[in-house]
């Protein structure tokens, strides 16, 4: 299980820098892994780019505001628009 303070600082990074819309929804969780973390941003930001690059776009600032050790728990992130969580 990853340190809260670790999944409270991406949380933080990712919800106080380019998610930061009311709209916005980050979700940071521990992942299936020893000390993995997962994420999960739900944002219009999305619009217009592919699955691919909406996970760079997380990752970007992620490597940007976090040290190696902090970002290095995230083992899986997902970028999605609000019509697609609908959709699942």
């Amino acid at each position: 299980m990853v340190c809260e303070t670790v999944k409270q600082r991406i949380y933080e990074t990712l919800k106080g820098g380019y998610f930061n819309d009311e709209k916005d929804y980050v979700d940071v969780s521990n992942g299936s892994g020893e000390g993995s973390v997962h994420i999960v941003v739900v944002s219009r930001k999305f619009n217009g780019y592919n699955r691919w690059r909406r996970g760079d776009i997380i990752w970007d600032e992620l490597e940007k505001h976090l040290s190696q050790s902090e970002w290095g728990h995230v083992f899986l992130s997902v970028g999605v628009l609000p019509e697609e969580v609908r959709l699942l």
